[in-house]
């Protein structure tokens, strides 16, 4: 049954991206990045490891607890801005095309007229990168997936550019960097090597056009200060002043307060978003802007739980031994692109 929902939703979901369609009269839209924690359908998929996710594994993943993440997934993100839907969704964690087409389908979203960009990666799990974006608000230009790492298998990083009816264009990253598991300074090199490969791409256009519009977003698994951020890729903290072909990292604010988009032990700021100096300088709304230059973190107390201490933390949906029903291990990012 669940297979035959997926493939007239597959079918329903074929667009045309030839073409403008007209602008809605919003002069801003969100942007927002997601992890959203082991986002599986329940089939296996013979060539990744999968197994956590499957009717029957420990944790049994069937069809009510998949229908359930999907709505709770939904919820999350069209809560995010109560008036207009996100313009521009970043997720990590998503196993297929067809969860994606499930999630728009099947909740809130649906009113967004949203656009899947995905494709396979390399990941042993199986879990990829996506990008939906609203096809009222953009025109899709190109795309397409680089491997992040050659000395290791992990997550791809997405690429895609995206026009608006004003002819403003901009230049997006989806990033899933290697995790920590292992020990944080045992897998550092890994993350550098991750963070090595985004700085040739987004170099690749800054020293061409240093005021392009460049927008990086995703679970880096280091968080603003470490070196593959603040280093490797060069991303600062926002100041009194901005330089068009600098990368600024919007979640230094809620890092330096302590806060965090998911806790293990202490609270981390893994997921983050980070522009180039040209969308922090726009000026009377003549070019794509971000004042004030942050990012914040969207924890409404439904998605979070108190844990053994008594401090609220977000609600996950499994462990590899137990189910919880939550949302996800992570807590989603987000900011405001005048446009």
């Amino acid at each position: 049954m669940i297979s035959r929902f997926i493939f007239f939703l597959s079918f329903c979901m074929l667009t045309n991206i030839a073409g403008f369609p007209q602008r809605p009269k919003e002069k801003q839209f969100k942007l927002v990045f997601y992890n959203v924690e082991n986002l599986f359908d329940t089939l296996d998929n013979p060539l990744t490891s999968d197994n956590d996710y499957l009717p029957v594994s420990k944790v049994a993943w069937n069809t009510y607890r998949y229908l359930q993440k999907i709505q709770h997934t939904g919820r999350v993100l069209s809560s995010i801005d109560s008036i207009n839907l996100p313009g521009i969704i970043g997720l990590a964690e998503i196993e297929n095309r067809a969860v994606l087409e499930d999630l728009l389908e099947m909740t809130g979203l649906k009113n967004g007229k949203y656009q899947i960009i995905t494709e396979e990666g390399r990941d042993p799990r199986g879990i990829d990168v996506a990008l939906l974006f609203r096809t009222d608000f953009f025109r899709l230009i190109n795309y397409k997936t680089v491997p992040s790492a050659t000395s290791f298998k992990t997550r791809d990083i997405l690429y895609v550019k995206l026009e608006t009816s004003k002819k403003e264009v901009f230049h997006l990253f989806v990033n899933h960097w290697k995790s920590r598991e292992g020990g944080a300074s045992e897998t550092e090199a890994k993350r550098i090597e991750n963070a090595t490969t985004l700085k040739h791409l987004t170099d690749s256009i800054l020293i061409r056009f240093p005021k392009a519009n460049v927008i990086i977003m995703g679970d880096f698994n280091d968080e603003p200060g470490d070196k593959s951020i603040a280093v490797t890729l060069g991303a600062e903290k926002p100041g009194d002043q901005f330089f068009p072909g600098t990368l600024y990292n919007l979640m230094h604010s809620p890092y330096e307060k302590g806060e965090g988009t998911l806790f293990y032990k202490d609270w981390d700021v893994f997921d983050q978003i980070i522009v180039s100096g040209n969308m922090l300088m726009g000026k009377n709304g003549k070019s794509p802007s971000i004042v004030p230059p942050f990012a914040y973190i969207f924890k409404p107390e439904w998605i979070l739980y108190k844990n053994k201490n008594g401090e609220l933390v977000p609600n996950r949906t499994a462990s590899s031994k137990e189910y919880y029903g939550g949302y996800s291990d992570h807590l989603p990012v987000y900011t405001s692109v005048r446009n």
